[in-house]
């Protein structure tokens, strides 16, 4: 395989987990997960691509990464790690097979195999088994196929001893990939029939658990960077309001409050279910609660901000995020609900100066790009707004209506608009990628 194939392999797969909307798009929860992965890519060496990082809303417990330099990481996962150190480890372990291209290796072997099969292969097996099942059926000897696609126990260990590296050069403790491991292989005799999702392609073994043990006896590392644990707890929590019944966690989370009444994280959690069922003002005195239970995590005011944003009371909302992005002026969340709130009370120059401002860090969030849209259709920029629309629809998955949006977009825009140029790459892009899912064949057909 060529960069080129590599690179179109994972643009495929990325495509069609768009069209089944699974990725958790919350910028805290993105921008965490983004943080601990590039701690690692900053010592993985040269590579052909630039890593990243995505998660899935799916329960079961998976991770994978795809030529391209793309890790998608399940909700599953991130909800059964007690550290970042085990976080880390298997993000480490999968931009270790990126890195090592044992994917693209086993493909190529397959020589009947086109892009587009493989690509709907890999994006089944990313999925849990109900939805994975729905892809994979479309493909012929999809079984075959995916066993021909999982890593032998010589891949698993040479990614093992990189990711080892890796870990090490980044100050975590690698003991963290070995408790990942255990729970996994753990999971999948707790689960009987259903074992987890991560051992049908990541064969977990005694003989490689006890491998990594004796590369931690025999290089002791030293761990250098010690992660705040309150800061996973508070993403677990976010991720599970976002993808389990809230009222269902509303019953659990007060149960278990009258166990543990002085317990922050417990009213952290009631607080944001509470949220998700439009329980405002009881959210807004468990969110109190939590302020005064932890009065030095001053992250916990950027949720209080957001209670208040959703609940409509703007000017709230605007007074909290604008102390604490004084305090915190590079954190993205922050900012990006300032500009929310901005945009919310009418206060569009101001909204917009935020907005440029994150374009870098929040490029492939959609929610960024349709609210930029609001503001600039706000404005009057009519072709601007187009063009973020357009942006919207292609991380979405919808190229039809991005189509839609770049054509109008570029008619709209002044004549010596730079940005025009832009569109006329794009446009002509889409137009051709739209053109070879009809029917013309792909490198590697």
């Amino acid at each position: 395989m060529s960069i080129d194939q590599e690179a179109q392999l994972g643009q495929q797969v990325l495509e069609m987990l768009r069209k089944k909307d699974v990725f958790i798009t919350d910028p805290e929860i993105t921008n965490y997960i983004n943080r601990v992965g590039q701690r690692i890519v900053a010592h993985v060496g040269p590579h052909y691509f630039p890593f990243r990082f995505f998660v899935v809303q799916d329960n079961s417990i998976n991770a994978f990464a795809v030529p391209g330099g793309l890790v998608f990481i399940n909700s599953g996962l991130i909800e059964i790690v007690d550290r970042e150190d085990e976080l880390a480890g298997v993000i480490a372990h999968e931009l270790a097979h990126v890195q090592c291209r044992h994917l693209a290796k086993r493909i190529e072997k397959l020589s009947h195999l086109n892009l587009a099969t493989a690509a709907v292969t890999i994006a089944a097996l990313l999925l849990s088994r109900g939805q994975g099942a729905n892809i994979i059926a479309t493909t012929t000897n999809a079984l075959a196929i995916t066993q021909a696609l999982a890593y032998s126990r010589a891949d698993e260990e040479e990614a093992d001893r990189q990711a080892f590296e890796y870990l090490v050069k980044a100050g975590y403790d690698p003991r963290g990939m070995i408790e990942i491991f255990n729970k996994i292989v753990r999971h999948s005799w707790l689960l009987a029939d259903n074992a987890p999702s991560y051992l049908l392609t990541h064969p977990t073994t005694p003989e490689r658990i006890s491998y990594l043990e004796s590369l931690i006896k025999n290089y002791p590392p030293k761990e250098s960077y010690h992660s705040h644990n309150l800061l996973l707890r508070r993403v677990q929590i976010r991720l599970r309001v976002i993808t389990h019944d809230p009222g269902s966690l509303i019953l659990r989370y007060r149960q278990c409050i009258r166990e543990n009444p002085k317990d922050p994280l417990l009213h952290y959690g009631l607080a944001l279910a509470l949220a998700r069922m439009h329980r405002y003002p009881e959210a807004l005195k468990e969110m109190h609660y939590v302020l005064k239970a932890l009065p030095k995590e001053d992250m916990f005011q950027v949720d209080l901000g957001r209670l208040y944003f959703e609940a409509t009371e703007y000017k709230k909302a605007l007074k909290i995020f604008k102390a604490y992005v004084i305090q915190h002026p590079q954190d993205p969340t922050a900012r990006y609900f300032l500009a929310r709130t901005y945009l919310a009370l009418k206060q569009y120059p101001r909204a917009l100066e935020i907005f440029k401002g994150l374009g870098p860090s929040l490029r492939y969030n959609p929610d960024y790009h349709y609210f930029l849209g609001q503001l600039y259709a706000q404005l009057g920029q009519k072709g601007q707004a187009h063009y973020q629309w357009a942006q919207y629809f292609l991380l979405t998955g919808d190229r039809q209506v991005a189509l839609y949006h770049l054509r109008k977009a570029y008619q709209m825009l002044p004549q010596k608009d730079p940005l025009r140029a832009r569109i006329a790459l794009q446009l002509k892009s889409v137009q051709l990628d739209k053109n070879s899912r009809k029917g013309a064949p792909g490198k590697g057909e």
